[in-house]
């Protein structure tokens, strides 16, 4: 497959597992990308990034975060998986078709488009 460009992202994709981060309490995260923006809900709070310059060195702009507040243990989580996210310097589409985000060459977090 030929290099992942920032069109191939746009859509939404939901969230299956994050390195280091149990997402059992954050079911549902939700990444939303359009024209180098990303936008991320989860259960208690939603997230704005902007990222670039390209996909194989990026670097995701401070996050802007926003929403409301949980129990303590879905709360837990959704740091943790924001923690993963400001690691992210390389996204790529797989074959299959499965987004995969790195830090350098250790995948962080991987997501399916979701099926509308």
């Amino acid at each position: 497959m030929s290099a992942t460009t920032a069109a191939d992202l746009d859509g939404a994709w939901i969230v299956q597992k994050a390195s280091g981060a149990g997402l059992e309490k954050a079911a549902g995260l939700r990444f939303d990308f359009d024209g180098g923006t990303l936008y991320g809900s989860s259960p208690c709070r939603s997230f704005t990034t902007t990222f670039g310059p390209g996909l194989e060195n990026l670097m995701l702009s401070p996050f802007q975060i926003g929403g409301g507040l949980c129990d303590e243990e879905t709360m837990i989580a959704e740091r943790e998986f924001l923690e993963q996210m400001r690691l992210v310097n390389r996204m790529e589409v797989t074959g299959d078709g499965e987004l995969v985000m790195y830090n350098f060459k250790e995948p962080l977090l991987w997501a399916r488009r979701l099926e509308e």
